[in-house]
């Protein structure tokens, strides 16, 4: 008996020594993964609740972020890395979302967190086993976040893509405007291209393209140009320009108003920021639909075209 009841406490010894020998006083949980994506685009979002419930693997509802009765909590920081409080079932604790730039359109993605064990054994080994579940479900939050953000229109809402600029002769004109411009000024303007290239024999190669800027909401100055097949003279406010092929251009198609193609305007500017591409000439929006003769501003299609480098 005395043998069996010494034998209990040695074994009794070495499961507890291992218990303080293999499990850590703070565990530390790591988790990471490369977004094909930039780091102020990543960080944009995942500081948006609404888009960061799209894709989140768990309960996104409410203002709460919850997978597996856990819930995460992510909070503004200006410096290079997001806070992400963990809290539920026993745990509560501070973790840190670090992106490192691989590239200018990669990031790697480095969440890190410590959870404090304790000197009670038994709490010790159930700290343990919830680490590990833990880091489990860290690891899968990052695979679903990298299977949404890789898909850029994800990130900006649109489809946009880089094309490259074709060799194309223009004839341009522009006017002020008291308020934002009706779709008759515009298209006034328009129509004194098209009899211009009339009266030269010169054929309209594309859609009729718009530039409208304004730095008081008050003033606007619009400016439109139409692509035809051959050169023609500059005649007063009338003049000659061309687009010279090869060079980059980001370009988008959107369906609806002007409020849906304003906003398309944004994303493709921050789309270009995230990238560091720098605009060489001014955005223009492509008129693929005539506004004059379809009054639903719903069915309107228009492509947007941002010159980069």
């Amino acid at each position: 008996m005395k043998k069996i009841t010494t034998g209990l406490l040695i074994l009794i010894f070495l499961v507890l020594a291992c218990v303080y020998i293999f499990i850590p006083n703070n565990i530390e949980l790591k988790a990471g993964i490369a977004v094909r994506a930039t780091r102020p685009g990543l960080n944009r979002m995942l500081l948006d609740k609404e888009n960061v419930r799209i894709w989140w693997p768990g309960n996104g509802r409410n203002d709460s972020l919850m997978l597996h009765n856990i819930t995460y909590s992510i909070h503004n920081n200006n410096l290079s890395a997001l806070p992400v409080g963990i809290s539920g079932k026993g745990i509560n604790i501070s973790s840190s979302l670090y992106f490192l730039p691989i590239l200018i359109d990669s990031t790697q993605l480095e969440w890190i967190a410590t959870i404090p064990t304790s000197y009670n054994p038994i709490n010790r080994i159930q700290v343990y086993l919830k680490s590990r579940t833990l880091r489990s479900d860290m690891t899968g939050i990052l695979k679903k976040l990298e299977g949404f953000y890789k898909i850029s229109e994800n990130i900006y809402g649109f489809d946009i893509k880089n094309e490259f600029v074709k060799d194309s002769l223009l004839i341009v004109t522009s006017a002020n405007n008291t308020g934002y411009p009706t779709n008759e000024a515009i298209y006034n303007l328009i129509g004194r291209l098209n009899k211009y290239a009339n009266e030269r024999s010169a054929l309209q190669t594309g859609y009729p393209m718009l530039n409208i800027t304004t730095e008081d909401s008050i003033n606007y100055t619009i400016k439109v140009a139409l692509p035809v097949d051959r050169p023609l003279e500059t005649s007063g406010d009338i003049m000659q320009k061309r687009m010279l092929g090869g060079g980059n251009i980001l370009v988008t198609e959107v369906k609806g108003g002007t409020a849906v193609i304003n906003r398309a305007l944004g994303q493709v500017k921050k789309f270009a920021d995230d990238y560091e591409r720098i605009p060489p000439a001014i955005p223009f929006c492509s008129l693929v639909t005539d506004r004059l003769k379809e009054k639903d501003s719903s069915k309107w299609i228009t492509k947007i075209y941002f010159p980069v480098k």
